[in-house]
């Protein structure tokens, strides 16, 4: 019986050792699976911001999709890929002097900040941008900064644009219709120049004239 004992013992605690290794060789190797992904992450990033400076617009578009990916997975990472995002919309228009539309790029990055996965902090920061005739429809803008951006003849239908800081901004032939307008800061003056209707949150004492066909 004590024989028998003892190698119940024994079994019992080969078991208890075997499933010890097991735990600790998962262990390891998720650790190495986190380091892995964050070694590629952290690349992507890098050639992505790499690719944003290149002189070829197709190279920057190639950039500008990488990123978004990252953008909308990395927790750590959505900040500062959209900080770059918006300097390259600001930096990009910083020269313009046309009616628009924006280049391919610069389009194509508006949309991917539009778009946006909402997974870490940060409000977009537009100001002074020279974006007339954007395509912004049903963008995320909530308490971005578009203070002195020119959106003249922009489509913003339907764009998220509450608490938004639109001081400034020339908003004449930009469509309005069903944009979030509540708690965003812009004059009557603004809203006379642009057009729309079922705005939403739009302030009591605040209009805003249909657009004509």
């Amino acid at each position: 019986m004590l024989g028998g004992a003892a190698v119940l013992i024994g079994a019992g605690l080969a078991y208890l050792q075997f499933s010890q290794q097991q735990q600790t060789s998962q262990q390891q190797f998720s650790q190495q699976q986190q380091a892995s992904r964050e070694l590629l992450i952290s690349n992507q990033v890098s050639k992505g911001f790499e690719q944003l400076g290149s002189e070829r617009a197709v190279v920057r578009l190639g950039g500008i999709y990488a990123l978004e990916g990252v953008m909308n997975t990395s927790e750590q990472y959505h900040l500062p890929v959209l900080e770059a995002l918006c300097a390259l919309v600001r930096d990009g228009t910083r020269a313009g002097t046309g009616a628009g539309p924006p280049a391919t790029d610069i389009q194509a990055a508006l949309t991917v900040i539009g778009r946006r996965a909402m997974i870490g902090g940060g409000t977009p920061d537009l100001s002074n941008a020279r974006i007339p005739k954007a395509n912004l429809f049903g963008a995320w803008l909530s308490n971005g900064n578009l203070s002195g951006a020119d959106l003249s003849g922009a489509d913003l239908r339907a764009a998220k644009l509450s608490i938004a800081d639109l001081r400034g901004a020339d908003l004449s032939g930009a469509d309005l219709s069903g944009a979030d307008l509540f708690g965003t800061t812009i004059s009557q003056k603004q809203l006379d120049s642009a057009c729309g209707t079922k705005a939403e949150g739009l302030h009591p004492d605040r209009t805003l004239k249909p657009c004509s066909n």
